[in-house]
């Protein structure tokens, strides 16, 4: 899709613009389907109404492109809800998920207050990179329980969902979707329109919205989203600035691999001169080439996590060229389309 002056439409899963289509004025029902789309397809109770405690404020996010984005609202019944979508991964994220929880859930405890007064906090994680790699399935459910009766829970206050919106978790999900109940079928609705929604044509989202409470409006907001000049510039912004810092800290990080392999492969090859040439040459070569594909391996889900499959990462483990794999390492360091790093594996 494409705005009136032509430019390509913004995702829908881009952080700011979820962050207005959930959390700006009149966003509560947008917010509300969503939150129960979820809470549907794991068989949770619905809410009837949210409100939301930190509305959208353009310029919270315009002094500091790394603010953190995240919709927090409460229901009827109190319970708490922390709704955000990361497109990066960092280090220890699952740490840094229970964190924002723990805050969460203490911050509802005021000076003098008993802990029965402790409401349930409930965390909605969405993730454009590989979480759990053990785990098949896009949505799963987390909750703290007994290892010999996973029936029984420590606390019913912990609950925390995480969506992976990778492409081989959401080509599984839509295998499973189709004799799906239609809680499912209602977050299949969501899904393909936070991943898919700036790549389909007006009478596709028609048909999309028309049968998916909140979705109508959502797109509503989607479309304010992409004729703000101001909010366009903002979006692209934060995205750029996140690859630009999450590549840095990457090439940091593989910088810090790369001398201290050089360092053994010095010391293998003195090695290898004293007891044979050619033999320690070899080894040297082969350590380098080892070193390339590992670093390749971690880097695609990092910088293109809706390409990272089984499929790819074996084409590049059986890679034997070093100058190819450097190739591809200087094509991803330089952010280019996926399409071109396909074209060398």
């Amino acid at each position: 899709m494409y705005t009136s002056s032509g430019k390509p439409f913004l995702p829908a899963a881009s952080d700011i613009v979820f962050q207005y289509i959930f959390s700006s004025a009149r966003s509560e029902e947008c917010l509300l389907h969503f939150i129960n789309a979820v809470r549907m397809s794991a068989g949770r109770p619905l809410a009837k109404k949210v409100e939301i405690r930190n509305p959208f404020n353009l310029k919270d996010y315009e002094s500091d492109k790394k603010t953190i984005l995240d919709i927090k609202a409460t229901d009827e019944m109190d319970r708490t809800y922390d709704v955000e979508i990361q497109t990066a991964n960092e280090q220890a994220f699952p740490e840094r998920m229970l964190y924002y929880w723990a805050q969460l859930f203490a911050d509802r405890l005021s000076s003098g207050d008993g802990y029965e007064q402790l409401r349930p906090v409930v965390s909605i994680v969405l993730t454009r990179f590989p979480l759990f790699r053990e785990l098949e399935d896009l949505h799963n459910v987390f909750n703290i329980a007994a290892e010999k009766d996973p029936k029984v829970l420590l606390t019913r206050h912990f609950e925390m969902h995480t969506l992976e919106l990778t492409k081989p978790k959401w080509d599984r999900f839509m295998e499973q979707i189709a004799a799906a109940q239609e809680g499912q079928k209602n977050l299949r609705n969501w899904i393909d329109f936070l991943l898919h929604s700036n790549q389909k044509t007006e009478a596709e989202m028609e048909t999309l919205t028309c049968n998916t409470p909140g979705l109508d409006l959502a797109y509503q907001k989607l479309v304010e989203v992409n004729s703000d000049e101001r909010m366009r510039e903002l979006a692209w912004a934060r995205e750029k600035a996140a690859r630009d810092e999450h590549g840095r800290l990457l090439f940091a990080r593989e910088e810090g691999r790369a001398e201290g392999l050089a360092q053994g492969r010095s010391e293998g090859l003195t090695q290898g001169l004293s007891q044979g040439r050619a033999e320690g040459l070899t080894q040297g070569l082969a350590q380098g080439r080892a070193f390339l594909s590992q670093s390749l391996q971690r880097m695609l889900p990092l910088f293109y996590p809706e390409f990272t499959t089984q499929e790819i990462l074996e084409r590049i483990r059986n890679i034997e060229e070093t100058e190819r794999l450097q190739e591809i390492m200087n094509a991803m360091i330089e952010q280019k389309p996926f399409e071109e790093i396909a074209k060398l594996l």
